[in-house]
């Protein structure tokens, strides 16, 4: 690691803003050609203690500034004016260093439909083909088998960066939930990195199965180089502007960095190319404040208008979760044990000592559902007639994202699309439990193409004021994200009182199934909250349809800045983003590589 003012001083090629998890992939893929020089400016620092490595420990890193960001939005409307955390890492290895460690793929349908938005060359092979690239699969064990691990060799990678396996300790719910997502005719899916991913199955996580330690950008990919002379990460300091000069061709030429550490602003030359990895919530703040943007919002904060780009910071996406809580029946070791002194340091001793035991897992288990799964079909003409009606306002009509909006509304009636996530957490924290020794569940919903839009934008000039994030939770056309939501609690009550997990739940606890529609609208303007996978804000998107950057990633306007994050998503994908955002890392570099040889 070098000081701020040395790393000003050196000559670099390539320059990525920000390491997280595609940044600082993408960087490490671009060192291994000993031609080039690479270097990465990221504001956190590189942290391995046990609140990353260690599994079970997910969460205790959330909300600590060593750690994470702490964004909040500006209060919702919709959901009773509440202000929203939006955990991401702010450390070397970004948000892969706090996620629930899920290495699942969107579905072939999906990502085949990026390109009838006008975007060529991401159809499901080729992001499926990066994914496989960037992963290091091992099979999983005769027990995560038995708790249904997806164990289809040729839908992984197995020569990659990344290692990826099932997890070893499963709690005792996982399998009388399967009984149950079965019984009311969702089926059990042995391969979810297939490309279809509706059914119940057990997720391969990023995890290295010789230590039971979570494996993420840092270890994954930037140990693999860090001792080459030709990539140089600088960290604990702040990218604040990216610097231009103009072409002869009227498109800007990026020609340096400007970052801050210390108090201090430094600048560092480049030769080839800037690519910004600040993630969906900074990426169009620093866009905005090197001058690309709504000329209107960039005049108000008296930053000079360089390109003229509207669609920078617009097009937020994120997959908003309601929550529900039960008390259990019988004898359970959930992770609510782990609110015991004493059970927790037992658990903490057992994991260092033999890397097993309720530490070395997180919850294993997701269920994809279309929305003719939770939806009965005369509430969904209901909802899709509201929906139709809004459709047709001649500002939707009008609209630059025209064309996401039919995409959209196709997926709604298409049995291989996921609406919804349903996911069983196996503790629950209430007030009025009165029995010491009950234990809990938690089912959260989560909607994978909510039709909220809303905005990430700086609101000064300065990179050390936090953006204005607004995800217009709520505030839905037709009011269908809201009609959703309703059906997909009703689909939970569902799953709570049938089979064998209704076999072991004593009491749903809030928000209960007698509860009046009216009543549950309520609970779940209370409740609702990010799912945490924002993406959207620099949409790879034609120009005309409000698009930030081209096919390859670049930026409008520019002929070598790029960005490489899920800004650049066009559209949501019914899943967990952390592969996709590592096979966007192997796709830029290729797109980088291969640029640079049309110069030659």
């Amino acid at each position: 690691m070098v000081s701020a003012a040395d790393f000003s001083q050196q000559d670099f090629d390539y320059i990525i803003i920000g390491g997280g998890t595609t940044g600082l992939a993408l960087a490490s893929i671009l060192s291994t050609n000993a031609s080039v020089r690479v270097g990465v400016i990221e504001a956190g620092l590189r942290k391995d203690d046990e609140m990353i490595l260690v599994p079970g420990m997910i969460g205790k890193a959330v909300g600590n500034p060593e750690y994470d960001w702490n964004f909040v939005t500006k209060p919702q409307p919709f959901a009773q004016n509440r202000e929203m955390p939006i955990p991401r890492g702010k450390i070397l290895g970004g948000s892969s260093a706090l996620n629930y460690m899920a290495y699942c793929r969107g579905s072939e349908l999906e990502h085949n439909d990026w390109e009838k938005l006008g975007i060529k060359g991401w159809n499901w092979n080729t992001i499926s083909d990066a994914i496989k690239s960037a992963e290091a699969w091992s099979p999983p064990t005769h027990h995560a088998k038995a708790h249904n691990a997806d164990n289809v060799a040729k839908n992984h990678g197995r020569y990659g960066y990344v290692k990826t396996t099932a997890y070893s300790y499963y709690y005792d719910l996982v399998l009388p939930f399967f009984e149950t997502m079965n019984k009311l005719g969702v089926v059990t899916n042995q391969s979810e990195a297939s490309g279809d991913i509706i059914g119940i199955w057990t997720y391969t996580a990023s995890i290295d199965p010789q230590t039971n330690t979570r494996c993420y950008s840092t270890n994954a990919y930037y140990d693999r180089v860090s001792n080459r002379s030709n990539i140089v990460v600088l960290t604990g300091a702040q990218a604040s502007k990216v610097i231009f000069r103009q072409t002869s061709s009227s498109d800007l030429q990026a020609t340096a960095v400007e970052y801050y550490k210390g108090g201090r602003t430094y600048k560092v030359p480049v030769h080839r190319e800037v690519i910004i990895s600040t993630g969906t919530l900074q990426t169009p703040q620093l866009l905005e404040l090197s001058g690309i943007g709504n000329p209107d919002l960039l005049r108000r904060l008296n930053i000079p208008v360089k390109i003229d780009l509207p669609g920078v910071g617009e097009n937020f996406q994120d997959h908003p979760r309601v929550s529900m809580g039960a008390e259990l029946k019988g004898s359970h070791e959930t992770a609510d044990d782990l609110n015991s002194e004493t059970f927790a340091q037992h658990s903490l001793e057992q994991y260092r000592l033999s890397r097993t035991g309720m530490l070395s897992s997180t919850l294993s288990t997701l269920v994809f559902i279309p929305s003719s799964s939770f939806i009965p079909p005369d509430k969904m003409r209901g909802i899709l007639s509201a929906l139709d009606k809004a459709l047709k306002l001649p500002q939707i009509q009008n609209s630059p994202w025209k064309k996401w909006y039919d995409v959209q509304r196709a997926w709604l009636e298409n049995d291989g699309i996921a609406q919804l996530e349903v996911v069983l957490f196996p503790s629950y924290t209430h007030a009025a439990c009165t029995n010491e020794k009950a234990k809990h569940y938690t089912i959260s919903v989560f909607l994978q193409h909510a039709w909220s839009r809303g905005h990430v934008h700086a609101t000064s000039s300065s990179v050390l004021d936090s953006p204005e994030i607004d995800p217009a939770t709520l505030d839905s056309l037709g009011n269908i994200d809201m009609m959703m939501l309703l059906e997909a609690i009703k689909y939970a009550f569902k799953v709570m009182e049938t089979g064998a997990l209704g076999d072991l739940t004593a009491e749903i606890i809030e928000p209960k199934p007698s509860w009046s529609d009216e009543q549950l609208m309520d609970y779940i303007r209370s409740d609702i909250v990010s799912g945490f996978h924002p993406i959207g804000t620099a949409s790879m998107l034609p120009r005309s349809a409000n698009g930030v950057v081209d096919n390859e990633l670049k930026v409008y306007g520019t002929t070598n800045l790029r960005v490489a994050d899920a800004s650049i998503f066009p559209i949501h994908l019914g899943t967990h983003p952390q592969a996709t955002l590592y096979g966007l890392a192997h796709k830029a570099a290729e797109i980088i590589q291969t640029s640079e040889k049309a110069k030659l």
